[in-house]
Protein backbone atom coordinates (compact mmCIF):
# COMPACT_ATOMS: atom_id res chain seq x y z
CA UNK A 1 0.00 0.00 0.00
CA UNK A 2 1.35 3.47 -1.04
CA UNK A 3 2.30 5.46 2.44
CA UNK A 4 -0.37 8.04 2.72
CA UNK A 5 -0.27 12.06 3.38
CA UNK A 6 -0.61 12.37 7.04
CA UNK A 7 -4.53 14.68 5.99
CA UNK A 8 -5.83 11.43 5.17
CA UNK A 9 -5.80 9.73 8.25
CA UNK A 10 -6.25 13.57 9.90
CA UNK A 11 -9.77 14.02 7.59
CA UNK A 12 -11.02 10.27 8.22
CA UNK A 13 -10.52 10.61 12.36
CA UNK A 14 -12.54 13.55 12.49
CA UNK A 15 -15.50 12.17 9.97
CA UNK A 16 -15.66 8.93 12.21
CA UNK A 17 -14.83 10.64 15.63
CA UNK A 18 -17.59 13.30 14.90
CA UNK A 19 -20.30 11.04 13.51
CA UNK A 20 -20.25 12.90 10.12
CA UNK A 21 -18.78 15.89 9.05
CA UNK A 22 -18.91 18.98 5.99
CA UNK A 23 -16.01 20.02 3.71
CA UNK A 24 -16.42 23.23 5.60
CA UNK A 25 -16.47 21.91 8.95
CA UNK A 26 -13.57 19.84 7.76
CA UNK A 27 -11.60 22.81 6.65
CA UNK A 28 -12.17 24.98 9.77
CA UNK A 29 -11.57 22.32 12.42
CA UNK A 30 -8.40 21.11 10.02
CA UNK A 31 -7.38 24.84 8.77
CA UNK A 32 -7.38 23.58 5.55
CA UNK A 33 -8.50 25.11 1.75
CA UNK A 34 -11.60 23.50 0.76
CA UNK A 35 -9.79 22.50 -2.59
CA UNK A 36 -7.46 20.43 -0.17
CA UNK A 37 -10.61 18.73 1.40
CA UNK A 38 -11.91 17.78 -1.63
CA UNK A 39 -9.14 16.38 -3.04
CA UNK A 40 -8.89 14.06 0.07
CA UNK A 41 -12.35 13.30 0.56
CA UNK A 42 -12.47 12.02 -3.42
CA UNK A 43 -9.89 9.81 -2.23
CA UNK A 44 -11.60 8.03 1.01
CA UNK A 45 -14.44 7.49 -1.23
CA UNK A 46 -12.40 5.77 -4.08
CA UNK A 47 -11.06 3.96 -1.21
CA UNK A 48 -14.54 2.97 0.06
CA UNK A 49 -14.08 4.45 3.79
CA UNK A 50 -16.23 7.05 3.34
CA UNK A 51 -19.40 8.22 1.75
CA UNK A 52 -22.34 11.00 1.37
CA UNK A 53 -24.98 10.36 3.78
CA UNK A 54 -27.50 13.05 3.11
CA UNK A 55 -26.71 16.59 3.70
CA UNK A 56 -26.14 18.87 7.15
CA UNK A 57 -28.21 21.63 8.47
CA UNK A 58 -27.41 25.31 6.11
CA UNK A 59 -27.61 28.94 7.55
CA UNK A 60 -28.25 29.90 4.10
CA UNK A 61 -28.03 28.64 0.50
CA UNK A 62 -27.28 25.33 -0.64
CA UNK A 63 -27.09 22.83 2.12
CA UNK A 64 -23.80 21.18 2.55
CA UNK A 65 -22.88 17.73 1.82
CA UNK A 66 -22.65 15.15 4.72
CA UNK A 67 -19.57 12.86 4.70
CA UNK A 68 -19.46 9.68 7.16
CA UNK A 69 -17.93 6.69 7.09
CA UNK A 70 -18.36 3.41 5.25
CA UNK A 71 -18.94 1.12 8.68
CA UNK A 72 -18.29 -2.55 6.61
CA UNK A 73 -15.07 -1.25 5.26
CA UNK A 74 -13.80 -3.30 8.76
CA UNK A 75 -15.08 -5.62 11.09
CA UNK A 76 -13.45 -6.88 14.12
CA UNK A 77 -14.42 -9.79 16.06
CA UNK A 78 -14.79 -9.44 20.24
CA UNK A 79 -14.94 -12.31 22.24
CA UNK A 80 -15.84 -12.29 26.27
CA UNK A 81 -14.88 -15.62 28.05
CA UNK A 82 -16.06 -16.09 31.64
CA UNK A 83 -16.03 -18.68 34.21
CA UNK A 84 -19.51 -20.04 32.71
CA UNK A 85 -20.17 -18.57 29.07
CA UNK A 86 -18.15 -17.34 26.02
CA UNK A 87 -20.00 -14.08 24.66
CA UNK A 88 -18.74 -13.59 20.68
CA UNK A 89 -19.39 -10.57 18.63
CA UNK A 90 -19.23 -9.11 15.64
CA UNK A 91 -18.90 -5.22 15.24
CA UNK A 92 -18.62 -2.88 12.21
CA UNK A 93 -16.58 0.05 12.32
CA UNK A 94 -19.51 2.10 13.64
CA UNK A 95 -19.48 -0.64 16.93
CA UNK A 96 -22.88 -1.59 15.82
CA UNK A 97 -23.04 -5.34 16.85
CA UNK A 98 -23.80 -7.29 13.92
CA UNK A 99 -24.21 -10.70 14.74
CA UNK A 100 -23.41 -12.84 18.36
CA UNK A 101 -23.31 -16.40 19.57
CA UNK A 102 -23.57 -16.84 23.38
CA UNK A 103 -23.48 -19.97 25.00
CA UNK A 104 -23.02 -21.56 28.72
CA UNK A 105 -20.24 -23.15 28.49
CA UNK A 106 -17.72 -23.94 31.54
CA UNK A 107 -14.37 -22.30 31.01
CA UNK A 108 -11.98 -24.77 30.44
CA UNK A 109 -8.29 -23.92 29.47
CA UNK A 110 -7.72 -26.55 27.09
CA UNK A 111 -6.95 -27.13 23.16
CA UNK A 112 -10.81 -28.56 23.03
CA UNK A 113 -12.22 -24.90 24.31
CA UNK A 114 -9.95 -23.15 22.57
CA UNK A 115 -10.69 -24.98 19.35
CA UNK A 116 -14.27 -24.67 19.99
CA UNK A 117 -13.82 -20.46 20.40
CA UNK A 118 -12.35 -20.84 16.73
CA UNK A 119 -14.84 -22.65 15.39
CA UNK A 120 -17.29 -19.82 16.36
CA UNK A 121 -15.43 -17.09 15.23
CA UNK A 122 -15.35 -18.61 12.00
CA UNK A 123 -18.88 -19.82 11.81
CA UNK A 124 -20.01 -15.81 12.62
CA UNK A 125 -18.10 -14.78 9.59
CA UNK A 126 -19.16 -17.58 7.00
CA UNK A 127 -23.22 -16.58 8.10
CA UNK A 128 -22.40 -12.43 7.53
CA UNK A 129 -20.25 -13.16 4.25
CA UNK A 130 -17.30 -11.66 5.34
CA UNK A 131 -14.36 -10.68 3.39
CA UNK A 132 -11.40 -11.93 5.77
CA UNK A 133 -9.10 -9.37 4.80
CA UNK A 134 -12.13 -6.82 6.37
CA UNK A 135 -11.29 -8.27 9.54
CA UNK A 136 -8.89 -6.78 11.73
CA UNK A 137 -8.44 -8.51 14.42
CA UNK A 138 -10.09 -10.59 18.00
CA UNK A 139 -10.44 -8.91 20.80
CA UNK A 140 -9.99 -11.15 23.82
CA UNK A 141 -11.72 -10.46 26.98
CA UNK A 142 -10.65 -12.45 30.13
CA UNK A 143 -11.33 -11.82 34.04
CA UNK A 144 -7.67 -11.52 34.55
CA UNK A 145 -4.74 -8.62 34.57
CA UNK A 146 -2.58 -8.65 31.35
CA UNK A 147 1.07 -7.69 30.80
CA UNK A 148 1.58 -4.35 28.47
CA UNK A 149 1.81 -6.53 25.32
CA UNK A 150 -1.76 -7.61 25.99
CA UNK A 151 -0.17 -11.51 25.54
CA UNK A 152 1.27 -12.50 28.92
CA UNK A 153 -1.44 -12.55 31.65
CA UNK A 154 0.19 -11.49 35.12
CA UNK A 155 -2.68 -12.04 37.06
CA UNK A 156 -5.61 -14.71 37.11
CA UNK A 157 -7.52 -15.72 40.24
CA UNK A 158 -11.54 -15.65 38.94
CA UNK A 159 -10.55 -18.40 36.46
CA UNK A 160 -8.23 -21.22 35.99
CA UNK A 161 -6.23 -20.29 33.17
CA UNK A 162 -2.25 -20.56 32.71
CA UNK A 163 -0.53 -17.82 32.16
CA UNK A 164 1.13 -19.01 28.62
CA UNK A 165 -2.20 -19.14 27.24
CA UNK A 166 -2.53 -16.53 24.37
CA UNK A 167 0.16 -19.21 22.24
CA UNK A 168 -2.30 -21.82 23.11
CA UNK A 169 -5.19 -19.85 21.75
CA UNK A 170 -2.49 -18.85 18.55
CA UNK A 171 -2.72 -22.45 17.52
CA UNK A 172 -6.66 -22.05 16.73
CA UNK A 173 -7.39 -18.46 16.18
CA UNK A 174 -5.62 -17.41 12.81
CA UNK A 175 -6.35 -14.16 12.88
CA UNK A 176 -4.15 -11.06 14.57
CA UNK A 177 -5.63 -11.19 18.20
CA UNK A 178 -4.89 -9.79 21.83
CA UNK A 179 -6.37 -10.62 25.01
CA UNK A 180 -7.90 -7.75 27.11
CA UNK A 181 -9.00 -7.30 30.75
CA UNK A 182 -12.62 -7.80 30.84
CA UNK A 183 -13.43 -4.53 32.79
CA UNK A 184 -11.19 -2.21 30.66
CA UNK A 185 -12.83 -3.62 27.61
CA UNK A 186 -16.39 -2.57 28.77
CA UNK A 187 -15.17 1.08 30.07
CA UNK A 188 -13.72 1.49 26.35
CA UNK A 189 -17.31 0.26 25.00
CA UNK A 190 -19.20 2.51 27.11
CA UNK A 191 -17.00 5.60 26.29
CA UNK A 192 -17.62 4.48 22.45
CA UNK A 193 -21.51 4.39 23.67
CA UNK A 194 -21.33 7.97 24.52
CA UNK A 195 -18.29 9.86 23.20
CA UNK A 196 -18.11 11.55 26.46
CA UNK A 197 -15.03 14.15 26.49
CA UNK A 198 -14.59 14.02 30.84
CA UNK A 199 -12.75 11.76 32.70
CA UNK A 200 -14.80 8.94 34.19
CA UNK A 201 -14.54 6.07 35.91
CA UNK A 202 -16.78 2.84 35.03
CA UNK A 203 -17.39 0.11 37.65
CA UNK A 204 -17.73 -3.26 36.52
CA UNK A 205 -20.22 -5.48 38.86
CA UNK A 206 -19.88 -8.94 37.67
CA UNK A 207 -19.15 -12.23 39.55
CA UNK A 208 -15.87 -10.16 40.47
CA UNK A 209 -15.40 -6.60 40.57
CA UNK A 210 -13.64 -4.59 37.94
CA UNK A 211 -13.30 -1.23 36.54
CA UNK A 212 -11.51 1.08 34.18
CA UNK A 213 -10.67 4.96 34.12
CA UNK A 214 -11.54 6.48 31.19
CA UNK A 215 -9.76 9.62 29.68
CA UNK A 216 -11.03 10.75 26.61
CA UNK A 217 -11.30 7.22 24.30
CA UNK A 218 -8.38 6.39 26.26
CA UNK A 219 -8.32 3.22 29.13
CA UNK A 220 -5.51 4.34 31.82
CA UNK A 221 -3.62 0.96 32.87
CA UNK A 222 -1.54 2.44 35.47
CA UNK A 223 2.11 1.59 35.80
CA UNK A 224 2.10 -2.13 36.08
CA UNK A 225 -1.51 -2.63 34.13
CA UNK A 226 -3.57 -3.39 37.60
CA UNK A 227 -5.40 0.52 37.13
CA UNK A 228 -9.29 0.14 38.17
CA UNK A 229 -8.67 -3.02 40.24
CA UNK A 230 -11.99 -1.50 42.35
CA UNK A 231 -12.78 -5.12 43.71
CA UNK A 232 -9.75 -5.06 45.97
CA UNK A 233 -10.35 -1.83 47.90
CA UNK A 234 -10.91 -2.54 51.63
CA UNK A 235 -14.76 -0.78 52.59
CA UNK A 236 -15.59 -3.14 55.89
CA UNK A 237 -11.64 -3.74 57.84
CA UNK A 238 -11.46 -7.25 59.08
CA UNK A 239 -15.01 -8.35 57.22
CA UNK A 240 -15.52 -10.68 54.44
CA UNK A 241 -13.53 -12.89 52.84
CA UNK A 242 -12.32 -12.38 49.44
CA UNK A 243 -11.32 -14.85 46.70
CA UNK A 244 -7.79 -13.13 47.21
CA UNK A 245 -6.93 -14.23 50.48
CA UNK A 246 -7.68 -10.78 52.42
CA UNK A 247 -10.84 -9.49 54.21
CA UNK A 248 -13.50 -6.59 53.72
CA UNK A 249 -12.57 -6.24 49.90
CA UNK A 250 -15.36 -4.53 47.87
CA UNK A 251 -15.95 -8.12 45.76
CA UNK A 252 -16.34 -9.43 48.91
CA UNK A 253 -19.57 -7.69 49.22
CA UNK A 254 -20.96 -6.09 45.28
CA UNK A 255 -19.64 -9.01 43.36
CA UNK A 256 -22.94 -10.07 41.30
CA UNK A 257 -22.72 -13.64 43.34
CA UNK A 258 -23.99 -11.84 46.99
CA UNK A 259 -27.68 -11.51 44.69
CA UNK A 260 -27.58 -14.23 42.74
CA UNK A 261 -26.48 -16.71 45.61
CA UNK A 262 -30.37 -16.32 46.39
CA UNK A 263 -31.62 -17.53 42.56
CA UNK A 264 -29.48 -20.17 41.45
CA UNK A 265 -27.03 -17.78 40.26
CA UNK A 266 -29.83 -16.37 37.77
CA UNK A 267 -29.55 -12.61 38.01
CA UNK A 268 -32.84 -11.92 35.88
CA UNK A 269 -35.04 -14.16 38.19
CA UNK A 270 -33.35 -12.11 41.32
CA UNK A 271 -34.64 -8.90 39.99
CA UNK A 272 -38.36 -10.06 38.82
CA UNK A 273 -38.69 -11.50 42.21
CA UNK A 274 -37.23 -8.21 44.31
CA UNK A 275 -40.53 -5.91 43.58
CA UNK A 276 -42.69 -9.33 45.82
CA UNK A 277 -40.08 -10.73 47.86
CA UNK A 278 -39.31 -8.36 51.27
CA UNK A 279 -36.45 -10.48 51.74
CA UNK A 280 -34.25 -9.84 48.55
CA UNK A 281 -35.35 -5.96 48.96
CA UNK A 282 -33.43 -5.99 52.42
CA UNK A 283 -30.65 -8.08 50.53
CA UNK A 284 -30.51 -5.52 47.85
CA UNK A 285 -30.89 -2.26 50.24
CA UNK A 286 -27.35 -3.87 52.54
CA UNK A 287 -25.84 -4.21 48.79
CA UNK A 288 -26.55 -0.76 47.53
CA UNK A 289 -25.34 0.40 51.01
CA UNK A 290 -22.08 -1.12 50.55
CA UNK A 291 -22.15 -0.23 46.64
CA UNK A 292 -22.03 3.19 48.10
CA UNK A 293 -19.22 2.91 49.93
CA UNK A 294 -16.75 2.20 46.81
CA UNK A 295 -19.25 4.89 44.79
CA UNK A 296 -18.07 7.38 47.22
CA UNK A 297 -14.67 6.78 47.75
CA UNK A 298 -14.27 6.54 43.95
CA UNK A 299 -15.85 10.08 43.58
CA UNK A 300 -13.65 11.69 46.20
CA UNK A 301 -10.46 9.84 44.55
CA UNK A 302 -11.56 10.79 40.81
CA UNK A 303 -13.83 13.87 41.02
CA UNK A 304 -15.46 12.54 37.57
CA UNK A 305 -18.68 10.60 37.04
CA UNK A 306 -19.04 7.26 37.89
CA UNK A 307 -20.87 4.98 35.53
CA UNK A 308 -22.25 1.67 37.12
CA UNK A 309 -22.13 -0.90 34.81
CA UNK A 310 -21.44 -5.07 34.73
CA UNK A 311 -24.15 -7.39 34.62
CA UNK A 312 -25.37 -6.06 38.45
CA UNK A 313 -25.36 -2.45 36.50
CA UNK A 314 -27.82 -3.48 33.55
CA UNK A 315 -30.36 -4.26 35.99
CA UNK A 316 -30.23 -0.62 38.04
CA UNK A 317 -31.64 1.87 36.25
CA UNK A 318 -34.37 1.97 38.53
CA UNK A 319 -32.69 1.98 41.84
CA UNK A 320 -29.84 4.11 41.29
CA UNK A 321 -32.00 6.42 43.24
CA UNK A 322 -31.61 4.80 46.04
CA UNK A 323 -28.00 4.64 45.82
CA UNK A 324 -27.63 8.48 44.69
CA UNK A 325 -28.92 8.63 48.10
CA UNK A 326 -26.85 6.50 49.87
CA UNK A 327 -23.77 7.90 48.60
CA UNK A 328 -24.55 11.33 48.80
CA UNK A 329 -24.88 10.92 52.54
CA UNK A 330 -21.12 10.02 52.78
CA UNK A 331 -20.26 12.94 50.69
CA UNK A 332 -19.06 15.80 52.48
CA UNK A 333 -18.84 18.37 49.29
CA UNK A 334 -21.69 17.89 47.70
CA UNK A 335 -25.55 17.83 47.67
CA UNK A 336 -26.37 15.75 44.52
CA UNK A 337 -25.11 13.16 43.42
CA UNK A 338 -26.19 13.13 39.75
CA UNK A 339 -22.39 12.38 39.36
CA UNK A 340 -23.48 8.34 39.52
CA UNK A 341 -25.23 7.29 36.14
CA UNK A 342 -26.06 3.80 35.00
CA UNK A 343 -23.81 2.30 31.78
CA UNK A 344 -25.50 2.46 28.55
CA UNK A 345 -23.95 -0.97 27.70
CA UNK A 346 -26.21 -3.30 29.25
CA UNK A 347 -25.23 -6.57 27.28
CA UNK A 348 -21.96 -7.79 26.09
CA UNK A 349 -20.31 -4.92 26.64
CA UNK A 350 -16.88 -6.44 27.58
CA UNK A 351 -17.08 -8.69 24.29
CA UNK A 352 -17.75 -5.35 22.34
CA UNK A 353 -14.79 -3.44 23.70
CA UNK A 354 -12.05 -6.04 23.38
CA UNK A 355 -13.52 -5.79 19.54
CA UNK A 356 -13.13 -2.19 19.11
CA UNK A 357 -9.83 -2.24 21.10
CA UNK A 358 -9.13 -3.08 16.48
CA UNK A 359 -11.71 -0.90 15.55
CA UNK A 360 -9.50 2.30 17.48
CA UNK A 361 -5.77 1.02 16.21
CA UNK A 362 -7.77 1.26 12.87
CA UNK A 363 -9.18 4.19 12.95
CA UNK A 364 -5.66 6.27 14.93
CA UNK A 365 -3.48 4.40 12.82
CA UNK A 366 -4.76 5.03 9.55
Amino acid sequence: MAVRNPLFGDIYRLIYYSNGSSRKHISKELDLSLPTVTNYLQQLMSEGLVYIDGTHDSTGGRKPNAYTIVPTAGFAIGIDITKHHCNVVLVDLAESIIDSDRTRIPFSDTDEYYAGVARTIENILDRNNINRHKLLGVGVSLPVIMAEDQKHITYAKVIDISYDSYDRMAKFIKYPFLIYNDANSAGLAEWWATRQAEPAVYLALNPSIGGATINGKDISAGNNNRASEFGHVTIVPGGRRCYCGRKGCVDAYCSETMLTGFTDGNLETFFEELPNNPGFQDVLNSYLYHLSLIVNTLRICYDCDIIIGGNVGAYLDQYIDVLKEKAIRLNPFETEADYIRPCQYKKSASAVGAALYFVKNYVDDM
